[in-house]
């Protein structure tokens, strides 16, 4: 065992001794997450107004609740309407100057009075889809709201008929509901409803949520940044094949086994510390919030960086020199990164690459930090990717170990 530690030490010592691949290692991730973080939408770090989305709303109905609804959908902070014609509207939307047109039908109000079901045309650009499910989420609240002051109003009024008050349909009766109705509607400004924060097991298929802006960006670069630098300390084996120090290291006291496993350990502690600053980092410098499950994350962060040190051993197993071995590896994790949603959310991919997408490691580390960042999960959500991570690493290693040539 104090071999395996001594080669550990000996390899990490002599790779992290040069400043340039230290920073290398944690510079240039910060640097891709903040600017692909950037690009792909506000992850809530930094100041600055806040980023108002443009939808148009176009108001068919008569009656108060439509205006109503117009009235709290101007007092949502993601919001800002735009008042047109139908026909400008959707010249403005194909011309992607709005996120999304809202349509009041006719008979909107009469509905929600008359306990018919009350529908909103929500019609989202087909090119901006982030931005359009945080319009849907604030229209899902706004009409949310005026629902909810029609239907404590018409509870209210029942009971009163049911403690004959007055009767159904009379003066009294609308009176009272007009009452009621300012009544609910001075209480839920004032005072909101009490708000339930659940805490699902599991994830739904699909999740529901897509990740935006650092929440995609930093763990997709912890994802990206572990592949480049552990498949590439796994391929140094290669070299060390090809300059004869591991032929050197087997005249020694001391088993292949414990050569092998003291510089795969090295491999992997790299890879953990690597991912551990960059999830402080961040936190902290980009407002990523990591979740309130921190075993679910040591977990996952375990299980992901035994998957790609398993991935390096067997491109150590299977490339016969130096030169293919880089080859490999480069083609690899570029293509494993983008295919498995580590540079874009994956959710906005075609269906057929998000099934190809379920065949690499980063698809399955990509899914769990998003079911514990964007989802909110905790441990029991991520146990099925880390399981699948793990696999993979049995898969990989066992291949790589009975591949791999020392001299």
């Amino acid at each position: 065992m104090f071999q395996i530690y001594h080669i550990a030490r000996q390899y990490l010592t002599t790779t992290y001794r040069s400043r340039t691949v230290f920073l290398f290692a944690l510079a240039m991730p910060l640097v891709f997450t903040f600017v692909l973080g950037t690009v792909i939408g506000s992850g809530g770090a930094g100041g600055g107004e806040p980023l108002r989305w443009p939808i148009a709303v176009v108001n068919h109905d008569t009656g108060d609740f439509g205006q109503r609804l117009i009235d709290q959908l101007q007092t949502s902070p993601d919001l800002e309407l735009l008042f047109l014609e139908p026909d400008a509207a959707l010249r403005q939307i194909q011309e992607e100057d709005l996120v999304a047109i809202l349509t009041i039908p006719p008979l909107f109000s009469e509905q929600l009075l008359h306990d018919d079901e009350a529908e909103l045309a929500l019609a989202t650009s087909a090119t901006q889809m982030m931005p359009g499910q945080s319009v849907q989420q604030a229209v899902q609240a706004a009409a949310s709201q005026v629902s909810g002051v029609v239907q404590a109003a018409e509870t209210s009024v029942n009971a009163a008929i049911a403690l004959e008050r007055f009767d159904a349909g009379s003066d009294e009766a609308n009176a009272y509901f007009d009452q009621a109705l300012s009544r609910a509607d001075a209480l839920w400004t004032s005072t909101p409803p009490l708000l339930i924060r659940t805490q699902p097991l599991t994830r739904l298929e699909n999740g529901g949520q897509i990740p935006n802006g650092f929440q995609q960006s930093s763990p997709g670069m912890l994802v990206t940044f572990a592949l480049v630098f552990m498949l590439n300390g796994a391929i140094v084996l290669i070299l060390e094949r090809e300059q004869g120090t591991l032929r050197r290291l087997l005249v020694m006291p001391m088993r292949k086994v414990g050569i092998l496993s003291g510089k795969l350990l090295a491999i992997f502690v790299a890879g953990l510390g690597q991912a551990f600053i960059l999830i402080v980092a961040g936190q902290y410098l980009f407002g990523v919030n990591w979740g309130e499950a921190p075993l679910a994350l040591v977990i996952l962060v375990i299980a992901f960086t035994i998957s790609i040190t398993s991935l390096g051993m067997l491109i150590a197993g299977v490339a016969k020199t130096y030169a293919q071995a880089n080859a490999l590896a480069s083609i690899l994790m570029y293509s494993i990164a983008a295919l498995g949603g580590a540079w874009w959310p994956i959710e906005i991919t075609p269906e057929w690459m998000q099934n190809l997408a379920k065949l690499t490691p980063t698809y399955w580390a990509m899914q769990g930090f998003h079911d514990i960042i964007t989802r909110g999960l905790g441990v029991f959500a991520i146990l099925p990717e880390a399981t699948i991570l793990l696999g993979f690493a049995v898969i990989f290693l066992s291949i790589g170990v009975w591949r791999f040539r020392y001299e």
